[in-house]
């Protein structure tokens, strides 16, 4: 701007309303980044140091826009983005953003050309984000649980040394029926508190199966499942009551499968929108549709105001964010 025309600027502020000062004073005052806000909210709320858990922290200034903490136990200073997903990653007037995009699912290069940023960098971001979902579980299944599998085809996209042909997407197995070398099978159990559990296991088996639910379903809990025998074995060491529901049957009173079958439904039409994923990045996939399907049964608290407060309670966001232990 012209210097001689900015000197008259002053001299009209004195004319303006009440409201138009305020759209000035709000327009003129640098505008708080609500991710960064959110962290340094959490450090101080837990108030705990990341490095050694002391509780003996205080502010020590900003690092890159970021707010810097130190602990007086430890010796060690740390920015408010450190323990989150947010750790070593540029832009974070894009973070939020790109975020929405995940959760109404667009694709990587959609986001990459909205945002302005190279197909590199919103694949690692994809992939970042995703990588907080992956043990994201509810601590215990318990009540009446239902469990099940299915199975999703092996690809070894991306990979560069591969031991077999390579095959375009699409094509058939090499088998009519279910092997594990075409197909990689899932886990999936979930109770009618609408917690879930998911785990890709090698081989479906008794043995990785009580591996896998031994840990998560309480006992004395109702397991309802479609007859296959592996799951015998975790019913007795457990003390679960099992309900069998045979291929001719829908449900037995309040016992079914619908529940998981719906899921593993919803799941299998949503990732063919992903226009194939690499077997090896499939429990990530698998955690980012359990934020999704999380956010249908969550209620938000009625303090929250604001579209930008609501979007926090999201649980995409909220697994990004540090992950302090009570």
């Amino acid at each position: 701007m012209n210097p001689q025309h900015f000197l008259h600027i002053p001299k009209h502020i004195a004319k303006l309303d009440p409201v138009q000062k305020q759209t000035l004073t709000s327009a003129l005052s640098p505008q708080q980044n609500p991710i960064l806000s959110r962290l340094s909210k959490e450090i101080i709320r837990h108030s705990k140091c990341l490095h050694c858990q002391s509780e003996r922290l205080r502010k020590y200034g900003f690092s890159h826009g970021r707010q810097r903490f130190f602990c007086n136990d430890c010796r060690k200073s740390f920015v408010n983005t450190r323990g989150s997903a947010y750790f070593y990653q540029h832009k974070p007037e894009l973070w939020q953003k790109y975020l929405q995009h995940m959760i109404e699912l667009d694709s990587i290069r959609c986001c990459s050309k909205v945002l302005g940023i190279c197909v590199t960098t919103s694949f690692n971001w994809r992939h970042r984000y995703m990588k907080a979902t992956q043990n994201t579980y509810e601590s215990k299944l318990e009540g009446i649980v239902e469990a099940d599998e299915t199975y999703f085809r092996a690809s070894k996209k991306g990979e560069r040394n591969l031991t077999r042909a390579a095959r375009q997407r699409g094509t058939k197995a090499s088998t009519s029926g279910i092997n594990h070398i075409d197909w990689v099978s899932v886990l999936v159990a979930k109770d009618r508190n609408h917690h879930e559990f998911d785990h890709v296991l090698s081989k479906v088996d008794a043995a990785k199966i009580n591996e896998c639910l031994g840990c998560k379903i309480a006992d004395e809990s109702v397991l309802c499942t479609d007859g296959q025998p592996a799951y015998n074995q975790l019913c007795k060491e457990h003390h679960l009551f099992h309900v069998v529901i045979k291929n001719n049957q829908t449900q037995q009173g309040l016992y079914h499968i619908q529940n998981i079958n719906h899921y593993h439904s919803q799941l299998k039409r949503w990732y063919l929108k992903m226009h194939g994923v690499a077997s090896k990045n499939l429990p990530k996939y698998l955690g980012w549709f359990r934020m999704l399907d999380w956010h249908k049964y969550q209620v938000f608290s009625s303090d929250i105001n604001t579209e930008a407060e609501k979007l926090f309670e999201f649980k995409l966001l909220q697994v990004q964010q540090h992950n302090f232990k009570a």
